[in-house]
């Protein structure tokens, strides 16, 4: 790999110190798509501008933030009821219920 190629790529490792965030999550970011790489060699880089555009589209709000009102809460509690719902096998309809 040439000099200038590699100063523009980051190896999985270094891509999660610059993220700083776990070489798993570099790995699950870029298996999802997130996150941009290129295999040379049989090693997977991480391109410069991928986490230049990672980190512009996070800055501009793209993670959305989670609201009391988001399905998740509502299953606080959920498979611990004792018998009474919403117990674990209900879960499905607290989520889906739209």
């Amino acid at each position: 790999m040439s000099p200038e190629r590699k100063a523009q790529l980051l190896s999985v490792d270094e891509a999660g110190r610059v993220m700083g965030v776990s070489r798993s999550t570099v790995w699950r970011l870029i298996r999802r798509g997130s996150l941009a790489s290129v295999r040379q060699r049989g090693r997977r880089w991480v391109p410069k501008t991928a986490l230049t555009a990672r980190t512009v589209a996070r800055a501009d709000g793209a993670v959305t933030p989670l609201h009391g009102e988001h399905p998740i809460f509502r299953l606080v509690g959920a498979g611990r009821s004792g018998g009474r719902t919403p117990g674990a096998r209900d879960k499905h309809a607290v989520i889906d219920v739209k």
